[in-house]
């Protein structure tokens, strides 16, 4: 199934420029596939949306992708990644959100560069985010959760 993103670039659209200075004061590294789709789309939601947590068990859905922007702070990644991590790991950014508190997150670190997590904040421990306690990995790439997505459980 082929995913469309929809109101994408909704406080703007993204320079390459701006995406490398995030990038160098973040100290991070981010996969090509993740660049390209900050840089077509910096945020906007995606049509299907569900995806499975846990197979035939639990599910969600990606209400949006945030973006680099001067927009609303809780849609941008960057507010994520500064002093107040607001419960991420050092090893992760959000890339979106599901509408009610939990964050779909890429990783950033060596071991885990581009893959997808679900971070289910009632069950993250905010005090300690580099616990890996209610975190659940969705997928290996961008592109990979992108293909998983539908639009229902029963899809």
């Amino acid at each position: 199934m082929s995913v469309r993103i929809i109101d994408s670039n909704p406080h703007g659209e993204l320079s390459s420029e701006t995406l490398d200075a995030f990038v160098a004061r973040a100290q991070i590294q981010l996969p090509s596939e993740y660049r390209e789709f900050l840089l077509l789309y910096n945020g906007g939601r995606p049509i299907p949306s569900f995806f499975w947590i846990r197979p035939q068990e639990d599910g969600s859905t990606m209400q949006q992708f945030f973006g680099l922007h001067e927009g609303p702070q809780h849609l941008c990644i960057e507010t994520y990644v500064g002093e107040e991590r607001y419960g991420i790991p050092q090893s992760m950014v959000p890339i979106g959100d599901d509408g009610t508190g939990n964050f779909i997150c890429m990783g950033v670190g060596q071991y885990n560069l581009g893959e997808i997590f679900f971070l289910d904040h009632d069950a993250h421990p905010y005090q300690t985010p580099d616990s890996m306690e209610g975190i659940t990995r969705l997928a290996g790439s961008l592109g990979e959760f992108l293909d998983n997505l539908a639009t229902s459980p029963d899809s």
